[in-house]
């Protein structure tokens, strides 16, 4: 299933086994996107995540974890849009956090929620409380750990990784707990709003709001960013990027409706630009086994722009293994 969310509060889900199926079978495509679930919110919807082990041949792990401004943290149910759970979190005056992001653990037992200077995770089998809610940084005036909004988060086997609004980056790890760093100004923009780890969980890629550069660092030393490639982002809204099926390819859209292919095992490389949509790509989504991409467009376009055309779609593209050297 695809999950994406639009600017009327919506979550929709659109089924695309019979795409997935045809395409793994090598018949002919004939078959759209089917709009099955829609799931309307009171409020702003700031961030989703699916289950890891997410199955349709398993009812129960179809299900994903949804962050709205001023409500709890909810585990929908992605067949019906049913609320299975909510996850709260309190600050020590009883006022109810509201996370900016959210994400499953790897093992998809826990779920952490990204807030104003906390981060909180919950066991999967116990909604309510959080099992742990931690302070990102030890007082307001202190320099050490994380400062700010938790914006983005994504977990890996090399740990928790969380990204602010500020500009910072901290790496939570069971056996070293937390390391952090600050993105060097000139690629921070107005701050983070994507993490991704690489497949080797060695390298670290981050994205920020009003930036020109996707970061990359290797955890192993954090003196200086690992790697370095553009990626056009002059706008407030949240521009996502992944990894291809391959693990070789880092996949971004951009602002004039194109997807860039970045080579990672080449970073000198220059990247591949396809022509993707009239508008620009804010989201991108990898098949984890086959070379099959989803592409989702659009943005709010101000009373200069109105007459510009808009192209608010989502696309599926099926990406043979060497399309890059072509």
């Amino acid at each position: 299933m695809i999950a994406a969310s639009t600017d009327d509060n919506t979550l929709r889900l659109y089924n695309a086994y019979d795409i997935v199926y045809q395409y793994s079978t090598g018949s002919t495509i004939n078959k759209g996107l089917q709009d099955s679930t829609e799931i309307p919110h009171g409020g702003t919807l700031l961030s989703y995540a699916w289950y890891p082990f997410m199955s349709q041949s398993d009812p129960a792990s179809c299900c994903l974890i949804e962050s709205v401004r001023d409500h709890p943290l909810h585990l929908r149910d992605t067949s019906s849009g049913r609320l299975r759970a909510s996850y709260t979190a309190y600050d020590v005056k009883d006022i109810l956090l509201s996370a900016s992001s959210t994400v499953f653990s790897q093992d998809g037992t826990s779920i952490y929620g990204g807030y104003l200077n906390h981060i909180a995770r919950f066991d999967v089998q116990r909604p309510g409380l959080p099992v742990d809610l931690q302070l990102t940084t030890p007082s307001r005036r202190s320099r050490d750990g994380i400062k700010g909004i938790v914006s983005c988060m994504a977990a890996g086997s090399s740990g928790l990784a969380c990204g602010t609004f500020n500009g910072h980056i901290g790496l939570f790890t069971d056996s070293s707990g937390m390391q952090s760093w600050r993105v060097p100004a000139e690629y921070c923009g107005s701050g983070l709003t994507s993490l991704v780890w690489a497949p080797n969980n060695v390298h670290l890629w981050a994205g920020s709001r009003q930036s020109q550069h996707l970061v990359a660092w290797d955890i192993r030393d954090l003196r200086g960013p690992w790697a370095v490639v553009p990626r056009t982002c002059r706008t407030q809204q949240r521009m996502f990027f992944g990894f291809d099926a391959t693990g070789r390819h880092l996949v971004a859209g951009e602002m004039d409706g194109t997807i860039t292919f970045h080579d990672v095992g080449d970073i000198e490389s220059q990247p591949v630009r396809v022509p993707a949509h009239g508008d620009l790509v804010a989201g991108i989504s990898t098949h984890p086994y086959y070379p099959l991409l989803a592409t989702a467009s659009g943005q709010r376009h101000d009373e200069s722009q109105a007459l510009l055309e808009s192209d608010n779609s989502l696309r599926i593209w099926a990406v043979s293994a060497n399309f890059a050297e072509k």
